[in-house]
């Protein structure tokens, strides 16, 4: 009788998902394009008499009750996450999500959509630029290029040279912008095994609208249509 084979064939790794949306640069461009629609929305409120800081706390409020049941079903039961993580999670709330959507519709009050949707997204501009001082290391020259690229057509899109003059104060609001949202990334981007990423999207939320909303009760006008 013929010996037994005991060759047991390999198991076949499980299927990598190398779709387009899969890879993270759908969800990218599907969020840019969401976040890019927000501000024509935006404008809409602001010209039938809403003010930056209500367009901002109606936002919140309203993402952060549907990321709620998601966050609490991650979470698992495990609230000493939101515990150990909290400076995170306000720093997020406040500066990622607040302060930038706040300015962000204070620079559309004053500008365009276009040009204020431009202005905040130098935020990888302001990223390479603060990489390239801190670890005093030069981008490739891809990223160089793209960088020139960026600073280029904001100039254009300016048209600093033309005759129409441009809002500084509404410029400046999309540079604050900006620096939030980069700041805002920088969060994200860092290693947390501990913290669900919705969770900390949800509760960054709260934080936002909370605060927003405190700022209303207490008189504090944030932020008015021009």
């Amino acid at each position: 009788m013929p010996a037994a084979n005991n060759h047991n064939p390999t198991p076949e790794p499980p299927a990598t998902r190398t779709g387009f949306m899969a890879s993270g640069l759908g969800i990218a461009l599907f969020s840019s394009a969401v976040f890019g629609l927000s501000g024509s929305f935006a404008k809409s409120l602001l010209e039938t008499g809403w003010s930056p800081g209500a367009a901002v706390t109606a936002r919140l409020t309203g993402a952060a009750l549907i990321l709620a049941l998601p966050a609490v079903s991650a979470l698992k039961g495990r609230w000493h996450q939101l515990r150990d993580n909290w400076l995170t999670i306000v720093l997020f709330g406040l500066i990622g999500v607040a302060a930038c959507q706040l300015f962000y519709f204070n620079a559309v009050a004053r500008l365009s959509v276009g040009v204020a949707l431009l202005l905040e997204y130098l935020a990888p501009v302001i990223i390479v630029l603060w990489l390239w001082a801190a670890s005093r290391r030069r981008p490739r020259v891809l990223t160089a290029g793209g960088t020139l690229l960026s600073l280029a057509g904001l100039v254009l899109v300016l048209d600093l040279t033309g005759a129409v003059k441009v809002d500084l104060v509404g410029v400046l609001w999309g540079m604050a912008a900006a620096v939030c949202l980069a700041i805002y990334f920088f969060i994200t981007a860092r290693e947390n095994d501990t913290l669900p990423p919705i969770v900390l999207a949800s509760g960054g939320l709260m934080v936002g609208a909370a605060v927003m909303w405190l700022a209303a009760a207490t008189g504090l006008q944030i932020g008015r249509a021009s």
